[in-house]
């Protein structure tokens, strides 16, 4: 390889550069799942009107996936080989990018530019997320109301035995916005 500092530094292994896109790929995937889970305990705490009545017909937010993405990057490609301690040669194959302080020290030409395509689209949930629920935020609500709103989200629930249907709900054990398993039992307070 070149010992010009500035082709080294602009200049990485291809496996590298590939690997790099791939983790770019998986940080973006993370933080659209990170976004979805917000959106759904959001949708359960909060006392938005529209909120509130997302929650009352059952809106669950979507998952989206990464299903493809497509990159095409310029690059020059260059064989180097270095000596390793055991005195062997090692040989890899380098990428570096090409842009115009490249073309005009090798006078390299060309005729493209690099472009990223990424596609997303809508999934099913994670099959995990079926046996979840999110606990509604019913604090501030009188008793009769936070059965009605349980009952139509499909969720158990349990409650003192001399708690009357005018009576405020002050408490739930899991506290709202929560994942639980579809069968735990909310404690009202």
């Amino acid at each position: 390889m070149a010992s010009n500092p500035l082709s080294q530094v602009l200049s990485a292994p291809l496996g590298d550069i590939i690997s790099e896109m791939g983790m770019g790929i998986a940080q973006a995937q993370y933080a659209i799942d990170a976004k979805t889970i917000e959106n759904m305990k959001m949708i359960y705490s909060l006392e938005d009107d529209v909120v509130k009545e997302l929650r009352n017909i059952g809106y669950r937010p979507s998952w989206y996936v990464i299903p493809e993405a497509h990159a095409e990057i310029n690059i020059a490609l260059t064989v180097g080989q270095t000596n390793t301690r055991s005195g062997t040669r090692k040989t890899q194959l380098f990428g570096a990018t090409v842009d115009a302080s490249y073309q005009n020290q090798y006078d390299y030409k060309m005729q493209a530019s690099s472009t990223l395509k990424i596609k997303f689209a809508p999934v099913p949930a994670p099959v995990q997320m079926d046996s979840m629920e999110i606990v509604p935020n019913i604090i501030g609500m009188s008793f009769a109301s936070a059965k009605i709103i349980l009952a139509r989200l499909g969720l158990e629930f349990t409650s003192p035995a001399n708690m009357k249907d005018n009576t405020v709900i002050t408490k739930t054990t899991p506290a709202a916005g929560e994942f639980i398993e579809s069968e735990t039992a909310i404690a009202l307070k």
